[in-house]
């Protein structure tokens, strides 16, 4: 009789809460004589769109009043959404958006408003994930394709074929009363995994193929090779922390499902890593499932449009202090390449707990258009303490020297590259203005804000700066990261008097920015800075671009080197101080 080997591997998932379903709000029986809202989410394109159904409304039911205005106008939406009969939602173009806004109908629905949620192809498993997740199954939804939508959003003509095309659908759905289906919709439960898979072989590498392709056809990996996470794996892991393997971290982006020290585990096994690397993947994770800045109503977090974008946005995951060397992670030539186990196996347990604990999946919540650069690994590495001139990030922090963080940030997918190489000799001033430039572009968050729209963010900047230049920018006299903070800050403040008009608009807008709604902490000037903001609008006054605070300087590379640049809006950035270590001294 012939043996067969068996493997039995943990599940990597995390478990998230399916709200109880409800029942849409009853249909009108028609549109005549009645208030109809058309709500626009704030995307660019969306606008022209909403117009053209407006108009096609007003035509077709003349004795009809329509309010059309963007959802991210706080006040006279929630005006709005009182006096309307019933609505329209348009136009989700996103996967975030999809999530987003489907709730936004849901909300309204619950409130006796019936409604109708248009969305494009792109945003479509997004949209009716959320409706289930959320607890409205029956939410109607209007799907237009995404090849009549994208290429002709730019105006009102070019878009209203794709309007007059959904009108019907729209109009049905608004007017035709819900079906016994509808009316009754499978309750929803929570979500729940099973606690193991057994697989059984003749051989341990047929078994291991079978488990790899079995976890890959169930979305639980990421296309490489995984290490079986068996229970003595997952034993022998949770050996690198003291925390207890049931802790609750917290919600991981994107659809929240729950960490614990174990299934965070369970990931680290998969992913290849060391016992000694999980309390610093347990502190990435801890930094991605902070609540604070969160969208509790939308269910999003800081983090979410980073796992969900269809742009190329990434993450750095950085550790700073003694934890770093003492396992190994490489800060020199090559930080953000392949060739070193803890970097890479930290950046790709991260990632494999997105996947799993969070639920996300290219085409499934996951809506980078061409993925991300490094994406198996993210941007991992950690700080050069023994080159650095200056103080240490910690330091910067207030932190003890002898303590380790891991700062974890979403970023654009591209970067900036400042001087350095081994070409020709170079000098510090050119480098400066690259980066004086870089930080002045964010003087479009001026103009860049509008009420009702989705504007432009308060940024961070990163630099991450290599050994080679932070000697040069010391001896040009800057004694302390502090110092090249200040002089990028004040480089980059612009006078009173240069200010457009519309970017005086904005800058008035932004300070009265009313608590609430999807991007306030997006878009609203920090309690803690806005004196400063206000103090600059009068003759003579120089306005900030960017918070100071908000510019992060990290040492990091070698000699020779390159700096590089990083930015994306500031409330997706956190630090988090590496403990329960066992097996090094560092964070124990």
């Amino acid at each position: 009789m012939n043996e067969t080997v068996s493997l039995k591997c943990l599940n990597p998932q995390g478990v998230f809460e399916v709200e109880e379903s409800t029942v849409p709000a009853p249909r009108v029986d028609s549109l005549e004589d009645k208030t109809i809202g058309v709500f626009w989410d704030g995307k660019a394109g969306g606008d022209n769109f909403c117009i053209a159904i407006e108009e096609l409304l007003n035509k077709r039911f003349p004795t009809a009043k329509t309010i059309r205005l963007g959802l991210s106008d706080v006040e006279s939406a929630e005006k709005a959404k009182e006096e309307v009969d019933t609505f329209i939602c348009a136009i989700a173009d996103s996967g975030a958006a999809g999530w987003i806004w489907a709730q936004e109908v849901m909300a309204l629905e619950k409130r006796g408003k019936p409604g109708v949620f248009v969305i494009t192809g792109v945003a479509e498993w997004n949209a009716r994930i959320s409706a289930k997740d959320n607890g409205m199954p029956s939410l109607r939804i209007v799907c237009i394709p995404s090849i009549n939508y994208f290429p002709n959003r730019r105006n009102v003509e070019e878009v209203r074929p794709a309007a007059e095309l959904a009108i019907d659908d729209i109009i049905k759905a608004l007017t035709k009363p819900l079906t016994e289906e509808e009316k009754n919709p499978k309750r929803g439960s929570e979500q729940e995994a099973l606690a193991s898979v057994e697989v059984r072989a003749a051989s341990y590498n047929s078994a291991v193929k079978q488990f790899n392709q079995l976890y890959l056809d169930n979305h639980w990996g990421d296309g490489l090779p995984l290490i079986p996470p068996t229970e003595e794996a997952i034993n022998k892991m949770l050996t690198g922390t003291s925390r207890s393997p049931d802790e609750v971290i917290g919600p991981v982006p994107f659809r929240r499902g729950i960490a614990t020290v174990k299934n965070i585990a369970i990931n680290a096994v998969m992913a290849g890593a060391r016992p000694e690397y999980l309390p610093v993947i347990i502190a990435a994770i801890e930094g991605l499932a902070d609540q604070r800045c969160s969208v509790s109503h939308y269910k999003i977090d800081p983090f979410s449009h980073m796992v969900s974008s269809e742009g190329g946005f990434n993450l750095m995951i950085m550790v700073s202090g003694p934890m770093g060397k003492e396992i190994n992670m490489n800060h020199g030539v090559g930080l953000l390449a392949h060739g070193w186990r803890a970097n890479n196996t930290i950046g790709r347990a991260v990632q494999l707990c997105v996947i799993n604990i969070g639920h996300t999946w290219p085409g499934e919540i996951d809506m980078a258009l061409i993925g991300r650069n490094s994406s198996h690994i993210y941007y991992t590495f950690a700080e050069n303490l023994e080159e650095s001139p200056w103080e240490s990030f910690n330091e910067g922090m207030g932190n003890k020297p002898e303590d380790s963080y891991v700062t974890v940030a979403t970023v654009g997918g591209m970067m900036s590259l400042y001087g350095g190489g081994v070409v020709a000799p170079w000098n510090v001033e050119p480098i400066l203005e690259s980066m004086i430039k870089d930080v002045a572009r964010n003087r479009h968050i001026f103009a860049g804000y509008r009420i009702g729209q989705i504007s432009a963010h308060l940024p961070q900047q990163i630099l991450v700066i290599h050994p080679e230049l932070a000697i040069f920018l010391k001896r040009y006299g800057f004694e302390t990261k502090q110092s090249l903070r200040d002089y990028l800050y004040e480089k980059t403040r612009v006078p009173y008097e240069d200010l457009t008009q519309d970017e005086m608009r904005g800058i008035l807008e932004r300070i009265e920015s009313v608590p609430g709604g999807l991007y306030y902490f997006k878009n609203a000037f920090p309690e803690s800075f806005l004196p400063t903001v206000k103090e600059s609008l009068k003759p003579g006054g120089k306005v900030p671009v960017i918070n100071p605070n908000d510019i992060h300087v990290v040492v990091s590379g070698t000699v020779p080197g390159y700096s590089f640049g990083l930015t994306y809006s500031r409330e997706a950035h956190q630090t988090k101080l590496i403990r329960g270590a066992t097996l090094t001294k560092s964070g124990s």
